[in-house]
C-alpha cells in the first residue's frame, strides 16, 4: 500500500506539470485568468437582481468573447498561425484592460471632483488671497 501512495505522490505532480508546458503541438496558449481580476475569474452570466452588477456582466461579456477567440485559435491548422493567432488575443486582451482600468479612473476623478477643491493651499477665498499678499510686504515697503 505504501509503495502505491509513493508512486502515485510521484507521477501526480509530474502529470500535471506535463499538461501545463505541452498543450496543442507545443503552443502555450492564453487564459483567461491571466487578464481577469481573481474575483471574476468564474464569472458567470448574472441573472435576476444580478444584472444590475455591471462588473458582473462586463467580465462575463469579455470572458465569452475570450473563449470565442480562442476557439478561432484552436481552429487554425498552421503553428504559425495558431501563435499568431493568440499574439493578437492577448494584445487584445491588453488593450481592454487598459481601457477597462483608465475607464474606472476617470470615474474615480469624476465622484472625487476636482483635486484643487481639496487642496488646502489653495487661496481660493479673497480673504486668503489678502492675506498672502498683505504678508509679503514689510512694513517699510509701503510705497
Amino acid at each position: 500500500m505504501k509503495k502505491i501512495l509513493v508512486l502515485l505522490a510521484l507521477l501526480v505532480p509530474v502529470c500535471v506539470f506535463a499538461e501545463e508546458t505541452v498543450r496543442l503541438d507545443g503552443l502555450m496558449e492564453p487564459e483567461w485568468k491571466d487578464f481577469v481580476p481573481p474575483a471574476y475569474v468564474d464569472v458567470e452570466e448574472p441573472k435576476g437582481l444580478g444584472k444590475l452588477n455591471e462588473t458582473a456582466a462586463y467580465w462575463y461579456k469579455r470572458r465569452v468573447e475570450f473563449e470565442n477567440g480562442i476557439e478561432e485559435c484552436r481552429a487554425k491548422e498552421a503553428n504559425d498561425e495558431k501563435l499568431s493567432c493568440y499574439q493578437q488575443l492577448k494584445v487584445l486582451q491588453y488593450q481592454q484592460n487598459s481601457d477597462y482600468n483608465a475607464k474606472i479612473e476617470a470615474q474615480e476623478q469624476a465622484r472625487m471632483g476636482p483635486q484643487e477643491m481639496f487642496d488646502r493651499t489653495d487661496t481660493m477665498l479673497p480673504i486668503g488671497g489678502y492675506l498672502n499678499n498683505f504678508t509679503r510686504f514689510q512694513p517699510n515697503e509701503f510705497r
